[in-house]
């Protein structure tokens, strides 16, 4: 074959590898670009079909989904990639890693522990919501916080397995734990004799520990204290685990802790819901969407009496500022069977210096009530892509078809609750229950 042959071949082939080449970059674009625009039209679809509130405004052409749902919907939707709702899906059914807690830095007072999770590195270290951190420690090397940012700096790049300490702010505690996996738990439960939480079983999962260390001795006696922290998880399963406890020492009278419980799962809270049935309503709530159609959401029945709560039980409810959602639905399914008087709804009324430190951080302050969440999250998901919308789709009404307290919740001022005077959201001592446990013995 010619030298000339050659180079005319070389350039034929060339010029072909370059347009198949060219093709394959042009249907890559192409098909990127029809899978965006698809995404829009179905985002946008969704939202005008199922959105409780007014339709955005929006074209698909000026801006990223999730741009719609942090810019033109409102606080509660969401826009989640694949990836990114797998996570969230996977930490809602309890399976977490981390240490477990959630924090603030309070200036000229530390770092604030606003909640630790059951069952965590960091509960199982000893270390409680209310704490207040200085500093922490690795092999000895001590730093000092004095910014959130100091705190994430510390933490994030610690190994799974790596140990280190957490310092008090008063320096008369420290907490030694390591970042792992973990299942969480939700719940805990206290007498004045005893207390029960949950850990490790060696079979998986979770199983009842007693734990006397959460023994409640200023309790009443026939008084029991039982927290839980969200709708999520274990949450239905260790909640009557520890109901048949509860009705197994012959308890009278209930303290359900729902201080900072946000809620979750709307069928959980049904669940729960069906401990406190009066045996007439078989509702836990009803929601409405924006075409006024109503869905009955209907509590679980209970035929095992070992967990249902008498109605001779005295029950009262600790809540605050962020008890939300699935926690303000309980409490009005509660109240509509007539387990729980108003009146026994115990809510926090914060210290100034607490108040004016919420007010300083942004946070919308809602003082000696609960958070005022009466509507309802359903996820939509695009079967082609896998991303998925949290929408609001409906308001959320008691079981007496009338009551919501979307934007309102339940107050001392409209619905005559007691209120409780609270140091922060938590302190170590948990002062605000001492003082409600000593408001409840004069009604028992």
């Amino acid at each position: 074959m010619s030298k000339r042959v050659k180079i005319t071949l070389t350039v034929i082939i060339a010029f072909i590898i370059a347009l198949v080449s060219f093709g394959a970059g042009f249907l890559t674009q192409k098909c990127t670009t029809d899978r965006t625009v698809a995404s829009y039209e179905w985002a946008l679809k969704t939202i005008k079909d199922n959105y409780y509130f007014c339709d955005p405004d929006v074209s698909f052409t000026e801006t990223s989904l999730k741009k719609i749902a942090e810019e033109y919907l409102d606080i509660y939707s969401e826009y989640y990639t694949k990836e990114e709702y797998a996570e969230i899906m996977k930490s809602n059914t309890g399976s977490k890693s981390g240490i477990g807690i959630g924090f603030a830095y309070v200036k000229n007072k530390g770092v604030y522990i606003s909640t630790v999770v059951g069952n965590s590195p960091a509960y199982k270290s000893g270390l409680r919501a209310g704490e207040w951190i200085k500093s922490g420690s690795v092999d000895g090397n001590e730093t000092a916080f004095s910014s959130v940012d100091d705190f994430i700096g510390f933490i994030d790049p610690l190994k799974d397995g790596e140990e280190f300490d957490l310092i008090s702010a008063d320096g008369a505690s420290s907490f030694t734990m390591s970042k792992a996996e973990y299942t969480a738990s939700y719940t805990s439960f206290s007498t004045s004799s005893e207390g029960w939480t949950f850990t490790d079983s060696l079979n998986g999962g979770l199983e009842p520990c007693l734990d006397m260390k959460l023994k409640m001795p200023f309790l009443p006696d026939g008084c029991a204290y039982l927290r839980l922290d969200q709708f999520y998880g274990t949450a239905t399963s260790e909640f009557y685990t520890l109901i048949e406890k509860f009705n197994a020492l012959k308890c009278t009278s209930l303290i359900l802790d729902l201080r900072s419980n946000g809620g979750g799962y709307v069928n959980i809270m049904q669940d729960l819901a069906g401990a406190f049935a009066d045996g007439k309503s078989n509702t836990a709530m009803i929601s409405r969407d924006k075409k006024g159609s109503e869905v009955k959401y209907r509590c679980k029945k209970i035929s095992d009496a070992d967990k249902r709560v008498d109605k001779s039980v005295k029950v009262f409810v600790l809540a605050n500022s962020g008890t939300a959602s699935a926690s303000e639905a309980l409490i009005g399914a509660m109240v509509c069977y007539g387990a729980l008087k108003y009146e026994n709804i115990f809510l926090s009324q914060y210290s100034e210096e607490c108040l004016g430190w919420m007010y300083s951080s942004g946070e919308k302050v809602k003082n000696a009530q609960t958070y005022g969440k009466g509507i309802m999250q359903t996820p939509f998901t695009n079967l082609r892509t896998g991303e998925v919308l949290k929408l609001t789709t409906a308001k959320i009404f008691w079981p007496d078809t009338e009551t919501s307290i979307h934007d309102r919740g339940v107050t001392v001022a409209d619905d005559n609750c007691t209120p409780v005077p609270a140091e922060w959201e938590w302190t170590k001592d948990d002062a605000e229950l001492k003082s409600a446990v000593e408001i409840i013995r004069t009604r028992l």
